[in-house]
């Protein structure tokens, strides 16, 4: 009996089976090996791209809380503190870019940026509505940081200053 098994175990009926099932196993391995890849390009394509759409959308309203403080500074100054309906107007802008930039900040995955742009809000703020000193070339170059740190992130492979 072992003599007939190990004879047929030789034929070429045998050999052909043991080959397409060799061959269907490295196909099906070959299949899962790919779906993964594709999988985890996938997973970090959509990563960089939330990540550059919240750079972006960072960008976007720091230049628009940058507007409304120069704005709501210049009304602030021109009335002398006293509230006018324009100054009330342009303080309520001023609030929304505001709150806007502190959401899209939280979408941020980048602690270099959302730190960058919190300090030069601070800044941005003592400049163009506080009796404080601070230079208007103090506050420029702070806005150029959070722009070349937003840059920086938007041209990095990972979409962020330093991948984790």
């Amino acid at each position: 009996m072992i003599a007939a098994l190990s004879a047929a175990s030789t034929s070429p009926t045998s050999v052909t089976l043991v080959t397409a099932i060799g061959a269907a196993v490295v196909s099906l391995l070959v299949a899962i090996g790919t779906q993964v890849a594709l999988s985890v390009r996938e997973s970090h394509s959509r990563r960089y791209l939330r990540r550059r759409t919240a750079l972006i959308d960072a960008q976007d309203a720091a230049l628009a809380v940058r507007g409304r403080l120069s704005e709501y500074g210049t009304l602030s100054r021109a009335s002398a503190g006293r509230s006018t309906p324009e100054l009330d107007a342009a303080e309520r802008r001023y609030l929304d870019a505001r709150a806007l930039l502190e959401v899209t900040l939280t979408r941020v995955d980048d602690p270099v940026v959302t730190s960058t742009a919190r300090h030069w809000q601070q800044a941005a703020e003592v400049s163009f509505i506080s009796t404080a000193e601070l230079t208007a070339a103090s506050e420029q170059q702070r806005w150029q940081q959070v722009n070349a740190a937003i840059g920086g992130a938007l041209r990095s492979k990972h979409g962020i200053s330093s991948p984790s």
